[in-house]
């Protein structure tokens, strides 16, 4: 091994280049160039495994445009912690930056990242250190949830949204700033009875927004096992304590977001889930979860937002907290969820399960308002039947012919049964 070492090296014009050749020949961490960090070495086949989420975005190369660098940027600080690997395609091969091993590229790099992120407003600082593998490096951007509300990139305000980066919504710019700056209560101390009781009541109004015949707080004080509705009744005219055993069991029963219930921070009914990191992945939590209709949501936005509605009992409905789109607004990992989607449709299309799937296809407005949690998802029980994720999974058109398909939905959802047909088709 020295000897082929020695003549390596006598047959290259510089120790850079026996460098090069024997690290890209070894994949060990212990065998990493003296610049690469061991860490994002070790975490980088994970994350790429994993594919692109709420926590991840994958980029092929460095945007040539500094605004697209500090999109990305802004989106992690507005929404929450994340890393932006440069050098990792859609599908989650390592391609690498071109010309990695020079450290004047590096460099360069380094110093856009760094100016992109100072053009973010207000200023971010994230984190920049280089991954090694099969001889290709990777750049990784780590960005910290950022203390402001909200962060701007080229003058627009930017969340990240699953898979997307993306301008946000003035109601979620609003919602943002409302969550971040409302008053924090003291830790351990018991919120104000008379704004817990004007909260509560508010869920009430918001449940009986759709309802042909409204609940009473009289339903509300028996489904949390009230003895008597009078109990219930005196918190919520400020004549009895809001006890936490009280938060607790509301929040419970009607899937209300107990931070909101508490301090008035988040939305009413933003769910209180961990993130599933594909469609199928849902099929467990909803089982578990013994429910009595589930419903598909798309949104008739030309993205096509979609997502899902649990009905527990006739008083309870949650969201499943991830946002798909079913549409050709999709990267590498969209277009795996589209394909993920399809199979847990064509699950329930086959009458698999011991629920009710039923579609609903409603106004971006509203769809918005929900997944956001600032609307009763059960708003959509007494809306009109679609049959959108039944036909979603007719591939070929054997009952709805194609320009059925795009007059009842729009091309954006035939283009995304196209990529689903060509994605199972590879499999």
């Amino acid at each position: 091994m020295l000897e082929f070492n020695q003549k390596l090296a006598s047959d290259s014009n510089s120790n850079s280049n026996l460098n090069s050749l024997i690290f890209t020949s070894m994949n060990p961490v212990d065998h990493l160039p003296p610049w690469a960090d061991s860490a994002a070495s070790q975490r980088l086949p994970k994350l790429c495994s994993q594919g692109e989420g709420q926590q991840v975005e994958f980029k092929e190369r460095l945007p040539s445009q500094g605004h697209d660098i500090g999109k990305s940027i802004a989106a992690f600080a507005s929404s929450n912690n994340g890393v932006i690997l440069y050098g990792i395609s859609n599908d989650g091969s390592v391609v690498g930056i071109e010309n990695g091993h020079d450290s004047e590229i590096r460099d360069s790099v380094s110093q856009r990242v760094s100016n992109a992120s100072k053009e973010v407003r207000p200023p971010v600082n994230p984190t920049v250190t280089w991954a090694y593998h099969d001889g290709k490096v990777v750049c990784f951007v780590e960005v910290e949830r950022g203390s402001e509300a909200i962060y701007y990139s080229n003058h627009r305000p930017i969340l990240r949204r699953g898979c997307i980066s993306r301008p946000a919504e003035p109601s979620e710019v609003e919602l943002a700033f409302r969550s971040r700056f409302s008053p924090k209560p003291q830790a351990q101390a018991l919120p104000s009875s008379r704004q817990i009781a004007e909260r509560m009541s508010s869920v009430l109004e918001k449940m009986n927004s759709n309802r042909v015949e409204p609940l009473a707080v009289s339903d509300l004080a028996l489904a949390m096992g009230f003895s008597s509705p009078a109990e219930f009744e005196a918190v919520l005219v400020g004549q009895a304590p809001a006890t936490f055993d009280l938060i607790d069991e509301f929040c419970t029963c009607f899937a209300v977001n107990k931070e909101w219930l508490k301090t008035g921070r988040r939305s009413p009914f933003f769910p209180e889930i961990e993130h599933r990191s594909n469609p199928e992945q849902c099929l467990e939590l909803i089982d578990a979860a013994e429910c009595e209709t589930v419903y598909a949501v798309r949104s008739k936005s030309v993205v096509g937002e979609t997502f899902l509605v649990i009905e527990s009992n006739a008083l309870k409905f949650w969201l499943i907290p991830d946002v798909w789109h079913v549409s050709d607004h999709v990267g590498g990992k969209g277009a795996s969820d589209l394909a993920s989607l399809y199979k847990l449709f064509k699950y329930w299309a086959n009458g698999n399960s011991p629920y009710t799937v039923l579609g609903r296809y409603i106004e971006p407005k509203l769809a918005e308002s929900i997944w956001n949690g600032l609307t009763y998802p059960g708003v959509i029980a007494d809306m009109p039947l679609s049959h959108w994720w039944d036909d979603l999974t007719d591939l070929d058109h054997n009952w709805t012919s194609r320009k059925g398909a795009l007059k009842a939905y729009g091309k954006q959802f035939v283009s995304a049964q196209d990529i689903i047909r060509r994605l199972i088709a590879q499999q």
